[in-house]
């Protein structure tokens, strides 16, 4: 890939925390798929047309200058995946090596885990109070970089996740026991935050912390704008569409339908049973 003339690390710090948005899936998904994505958009992006003029076969390029596609986008994908990778490397290597360090980084992960499901098994196209709860949470903990917010926000989610405990449990391979650690860990990280441990290691953290996630936002906001043009473009050929669309989340809606048809299945062996009574 020849090197590309944008600064993405420069881009990633203007965002403001209103742009900077957490993706609904864990990050090596993110980077995995990335790829996946541009290459459909450079295969997909030019329609092909008949001696006249007319489009036989429809692409992306339709859609040009509409929802954030302009030509670009496929590069623009590629060089994100690679900064966004570099970036991650570059926050393992700021964690100090110690035992008593703070578990900020296995913190992140299960918050994000957590808040994943939750959007996942809130999201029933019925707009009520679970939904405003969720969306409070998200609004009040979007930019938590200090241990004290991370820790207030693992504390907020388990609060909400809790109370449906059991039927998040294997929800797209989410492991309630997650929400006992979240406890533990939102515990460490206000005992390290009072003792001060490790200042300046912490704050190379927190900012090489705070650069993934923006490099990572802005990754997904472009992969949601080719998945959504592609959704649109290619509306009658849904195998197509399907090319462009998350392995991992039809993974999780499979998983999902699985569980709600086996909870249809119960509700209604315990009616047939309860009739015969």
């Amino acid at each position: 890939m020849a090197e590309s003339s944008v600064n993405w690390t420069e881009r990633a710090w203007q965002l403001d925390a209103a742009e900077i948005g957490v993706p609904r899936v864990p990050l090596h998904v993110l980077t995995g798929e990335a790829v996946d994505v541009a290459r459909f958009f450079q295969r997909r992006w030019s329609a092909e047309r008949d001696p006249s003029g007319k489009v036989v076969v429809p692409g992306l390029e339709l859609c040009r200058g509409y929802g954030g596609i302009t030509p670009e986008l496929g590069q623009e994908i590629l060089e994100l995946q690679q900064e966004l990778q570099a970036a991650q490397s570059a926050y393992i290597l700021t964690v100090a090596p110690k035992a008593e360090a703070a578990p900020t980084e296995r913190a992140h992960f299960v918050l994000s885990e957590i808040s994943a499901v939750l959007e996942w098994f809130l999201d029933d196209g019925v707009e009520d109070v679970k939904d405003a709860q969720l969306d409070r949470l998200n609004e009040t903990y979007r930019d938590a970089a200090s241990q004290d917010a991370l820790a207030a926000a693992l504390d907020d989610y388990v609060a909400l996740a809790s109370r449906y405990r059991a039927e998040l449990d294997g929800l797209g391979d989410f492991d309630a026991a997650l929400l006992d650690e979240a406890k533990v860990l939102a515990a460490q990280l206000r005992e390290r935050s009072a003792q001060r441990i490790g200042p300046q290691n912490i704050s190379a953290e927190q900012r090489a912390l705070d650069l993934r996630s923006r490099l990572a936002s802005m990754l997904a906001q472009r992969m949601s704008a080719v998945r959504s043009a592609a959704q649109f473009i290619f509306r009658r050929e849904p195998s197509i569409v399907r090319e462009a669309t998350s392995a991992y989340q039809r993974r999780r809606r499979a998983e999902q339908r699985r569980k709600s048809e086996a909870s249809s299945a119960t509700e209604a062996e315990t009616a047939v049973a309860a009739a015969k009574e």
